[in-house]
């Protein structure tokens, strides 16, 4: 994408870190942003950042993990913008611990947020970029995690390397 003033980008995981870097660097190229988050309050604020550079944008609490919360925020960035040129499937979470002490709601936390989070993401948002017909990309964020494997970030890596694979595959379709 060579031109991005005018586009609009979604990105989950906002409030913080990588999320609320990467909205800060879109507004600055002049994308419009839906910003998506559970953290209310730095949600907002990140909005308040992104308007204050010049650039449109709404938050929208979302959370990852539940199908119709991106299904909500999907329909909330096409009824605001008409359209959405980047999702950026960004939302994640940590837990540093041996692999082995890791409990089962650890794991279903984890992968709740890292994978199915993007999952979800992919399926709120591709079919629609698709049927727009417009320039689109789909950015999930894995972290070199998801190419190393480590006894601390066990259950994260797994989840980050299941990120890898979506994303290779899904490189093959053309949005």
């Amino acid at each position: 994408m060579k031109d991005f003033v005018g586009k609009t980008a979604v990105v989950t995981g906002a409030a913080s870190g990588i999320g609320r870097a990467v909205s800060l660097a879109l507004a600055d190229r002049g994308v419009q942003l839906v910003l998506a988050d559970v953290a209310v309050d730095a949600l907002e604020a990140v909005r308040a950042e992104v308007e204050a550079r010049g650039v449109e944008a709404i938050d929208v609490v979302t959370d990852v993990t539940e199908k119709t919360s991106v299904e909500a925020l999907a329909d909330a960035a096409w009824d605001r913008f008409g359209a959405v040129h980047i999702i950026h499937n960004n939302a994640g979470v940590l837990i540093r611990a041996p692999m082995l002490d890791a409990e089962e709601k650890d794991w279903e936390w984890i992968l709740a947020v890292n994978l199915w989070g993007v999952i979800h993401g992919v399926h709120a948002f591709a079919p629609r970029m698709l049927e727009a017909g417009e320039e689109g990309h789909i950015i999930n964020t894995a972290s070199e995690a998801g190419h190393f494997a480590g006894d601390l970030y066990g259950v994260y890596n797994t989840s980050k390397f299941a990120v890898v694979g979506l994303t290779e595959s899904l490189s093959l379709i053309h949005i």
